[in-house]
Parts: C-alpha cells; structure tokens; sequence
C-alpha cells in the first residue's frame, strides 16, 4: 500500500501530515509510519478531515485530543497543499480552533484552560489538581488541548527519563498525562523540555507551553506575555481575553510515499 504524506516540525516536535482515507487504521499506521527506524519516523501522526478537521495519533498509535505544535504544522499544509488563507479554524477533538498567520509565525488561539480533574482524567475527579506532592515533586494539572503537568525544577535536563515516566504514568492518572519540566529564568523567560505521553521526551510542545504559560500566570512569576524556550527554539504565550494565544513556528521538511507493508 503506497500513502502520500507530508512531513512538518514545530521546533524538532515533528508530525507526518495525510489525507484521510478509507482503507486504513489510523493507531496501527501511526505506530508504523512514526517508528524511527523501520517507518519515516515522527512523534506523532496527523489526519486531515475534510471539511477543516485535524485527527492526532501519538507515535504509539493513542489518540491525542489535540496538539499546539501539530496544530501549527497542520495550518502550515493547509496553506501549502491546499490554498488556504492566512486565516482559518480547524475543528480538533478540543474544540475549533482559530488560527493566523504572521509572517511566517503562526499564531493560534487554544482557548481557555481547564483545571477540571475530571476533564483530564484524575482518579476521583478532583476540582482542581494544583500544587499536589507527587514523587517528591510540587506539581499542577492544566488542560490546553491536552493534559498536562507542569513541574518547577533546576534543570530540566537532568530530569531522568525514569523519573519522568513515573509522573507521567502515575496512577492518579487514569489516562496518563504529559510532564512539563520548568526552569524560570527570569519574569517573561522560561526553559522547558517536555515527557508526552504516547511518545517520551520531545523536542518541544506547544500545549505543553500554554499549560507552563497558566501555572506561571497562576504563580505570578511571569508578566503578561511569556517566551517559553525549548532546545531548538521559542515560543510565545500569552492571555487574550481570557484565552490562550500561542505563536511559534512550522517548517516543512518533505513530502513523500511510505511503502506500507502491513495491512
């Protein structure tokens, strides 16, 4: 079976963009077109749905409601392969979401966030799941599109992946959830590297950004716009009534066939 496909990043977070289609299952070909060794390897798989919607499969085959970093990457092939303009909604499993071109940044509005435990997913439903002692760690629960723990430390990079898996694949929640790890550098600077699950560490996350964005609002450590660093580059978060406005890049990186042997 031959399955055209497009390849994008946003900051190394990288996705394999296709048309939908009839004839496959979209887990099991998110598991084999995203291997790194025997497909053509990404963090994720995106399935563009006509008329605008965006379907997301981590590189295990699970389903994402949404992501900010494939978000961004979707708008980009839709602007390259399909004539869109420089604005335009895509429908995700979040909700509709409203995306801009600057330049060529692109700037997309991810909605209000949500601390509901039962929206992500927590043993008991909590109210809110903030400021919580787990595995030694401080730690907060936001929902951006997807959900997500965003922990303050020293450096994010000598977080261990054990470490990491363990709060990411806690129990407590009941369908796993992604972890941010935080540096503050100063009231508009932030580091972060992020575990996701479905996938490990990545190179970057969009709504991993948003959801560090809320906390450090929350814990007024930042002023009103935040630059969230990530190993390959910056994003920019910020509130628009009451809204999260998120603004970074896409790239494209190719486009080509996958020769799928299993059906």
């Amino acid at each position: 079976m031959e399955i055209k496909f497009s390849k994008y990043h946003g900051l190394g977070n990288d996705f394999i963009i296709i048309d939908a289609r009839e004839d496959v299952d979209y887990p099991d070909l998110a598991r084999e077109i995203c291997d790194r060794h025997f497909g053509v390897g990404a963090d994720g798989l995106i399935v563009y749905q006509l008329p605008q919607e965006m379907l997301f499969y981590n590189a295990d085959g699970s389903v994402g409601t949404m992501c900010g970093n494939g978000l961004r990457c979707l708008s980009r092939y839709l602007r390259d392969e399909k004539n869109f303009g420089d604005s335009f909604t895509v429908e995700t499993a979040a909700g509709s979401k409203l995306v801009r071109f600057i330049g060529e940044l692109i700037e997309t509005d991810l909605g209000v966030p949500d601390l509901s435990g039962k929206r992500m997913g927590i043993a008991g439903d909590p109210a809110d799941f903030i400021d919580r002692e787990l595995e030694g760690f401080t730690v907060s629960a936001v929902f951006t599109g997807a959900a997500h723990l965003v922990v303050f430390c020293d450096d994010p990079f000598m977080i261990s992946t054990e470490v990491a898996a363990r709060l990411s694949n806690h129990p407590v929640f009941t369908d796993r959830i992604n972890v941010n790890f935080v540096k503050a550098i100063d009231r508009a600077t932030c580091l972060v590297r992020t575990y996701e699950r479905g996938v490990g560490w990545t190179e970057a996350c969009g709504t991993g950004a948003a959801a560090v964005y809320v906390e450090t609002r929350r814990q007024t450590r930042c002023d009103e716009q935040l630059t969230v660093r990530f190993r390959a580059g910056a994003v920019r978060v910020r509130y628009e009534g009451g809204r999260i406005v998120l603004t970074g890049p896409a790239e494209r990186i190719a486009n080509g066939v996958f020769y799928r042997k299993k059906r």
